[in-house]
């Protein structure tokens, strides 16, 4: 880190995984002041997320800062999903076009497929665990979203070539943009631990473009801070194939969130949210 951002801004970032990170809120079925009213009258201290990408509850009031989300006023009605403001403003910036129908191809636990398919396009969702399927059902239900499920591998999904109009990949990580959620990883990661992520994420954005139709998206996403796994992946993706270049910057979330190749990537020491990034793909008719 200390080489990517030097040393003042690995400093505020380890700072930032050493605090307890703030409870986010996406709503859906309610508006956001309609939620912002709910909460505040039940006596919790909430405020605009970064970018204005949800609410989070903070200190103050008289309930507690970091309450259960069951325990929250319009858990039961489905008037909101938890997600940090980097993973709602990455669903964003992947601009699916309404009516498109896009395989998210590691879903589990649903957040992402359900302000997917929340934001008009209609989501495959594929899960290669059938056991984290409740939980990927069970989001999509409180958001008020009938979501489209198959147990599946995308190395060996079963679908034909070319079957969908955009496919969504949130390949499975290092994780280190969420280390402040899961202060235990600081001691499992190695370099090694990278590198064979890496191996994975390449392989699974191979196995999705083969899937992805002509003229449709490619979108890889990951919650990793490394460049190994991010923008590495995605130009080792684009000298092996071709048919695929990036697509047009998205003007669906700040710029400040753009890098000069016109991907996504959030930064929890300069943006106050999680640690994300994604690139948008376009294959060529």
């Amino acid at each position: 880190w200390r080489h990517y951002f030097g040393i003042d801004e690995t400093a505020r970032l380890v700072a930032w995984n050493d605090a307890r990170p703030a409870l986010t809120l996406q709503p859906v079925r309610w508006t956001g002041d309609v939620l912002r009213a709910r909460l505040t009258a039940a006596g919790f201290g909430v405020r605009e997320a970064p970018m204005r990408a949800g609410l989070q509850i903070t200190a103050g009031g008289t309930a507690p800062r970091s309450p259960l989300p069951a325990r929250l006023p319009g858990f039961e009605e489905g008037a909101f999903i938890v997600q940090d403001a980097a993973h709602a403003l990455l669903c964003r910036y992947a601009a699916i076009p309404s009516g498109t129908v896009v395989y998210d191809a590691c879903a589990a636990p649903g957040g992402k497929a359900a302000m997917l398919e929340w934001g008009g396009a209609r989501v495959v969702a594929g899960e290669v665990r059938r056991e984290r399927l409740g939980a990927l059902i069970a989001t999509a239900r409180r958001a008020g979203v009938a979501i489209r499920v198959a147990v599946a591998d995308l190395l060996s999904a079963p679908f034909r070539p070319a079957t969908f109009g955009a496919v969504f990949v949130d390949a499975p990580c290092s994780a280190t943009g969420t280390m402040a959620r899961h202060p235990d990883a600081r001691w499992r990661l190695t370099p090694r631990t990278i590198v064979r992520a890496a191996a994975r994420q390449r392989a699974l954005l191979a196995a999705a473009a083969l899937l992805v139709r002509p003229g449709g998206l490619l979108v890889y996403a990951t919650c990793s801070l490394e460049p190994d796994e991010n923008g590495d992946i995605v130009s080792d993706f684009l000298a092996r194939h071709a048919q695929f270049a990036r697509a047009p910057a998205s003007r669906a979330v700040p710029a400040d969130v753009l890098t000069p190749d016109g991907d996504f990537q959030t930064l929890p020491q300069r943006h106050g949210t999680d640690g994300a990034y994604a690139a948008r793909l376009v294959r060529a008719n």
